[in-house]
């Protein structure tokens, strides 16, 4: 499955989770390692940098970028292989 088509199926289940989703893209003005995804639910935020495959390289800053918003609120890697496991974190997020 190809990136976009991994992006595309996250935020469709993020939006079925009533959340609205922003996709970035590496323009001028997003900063450098800023995660794919940024998306809000009700007083909640989170970021998602998503990976083709769990062997997919990160772009400069991607790690440090994550670890930061991590601590803010939430923000991981997605990857097709760790995809249910984050479902099931975030379901219990958005619905609690």
């Amino acid at each position: 499955m190809k990136e976009s088509e991994f992006q595309y199926k996250i935020i469709k289940w993020l939006k079925g989770q009533g959340c609205y989703v922003i996709k970035n893209s590496a323009v001028s003005g997003v900063p450098t390692g800023c995660p794919d995804l940024v998306f809000f639910k009700e007083g909640f935020y989170g970021f998602i940098e998503v990976k083709r495959t769990a062997k997919s390289p990160f772009q400069p800053l991607q790690k440090e970028a994550l670890a930061k918003l991590d601590a803010w609120s939430w923000a991981k890697a997605v990857y097709p292989e760790n995809w249910e496991e984050i479902q099931k974190e975030l379901a219990l997020i958005l619905h609690d």
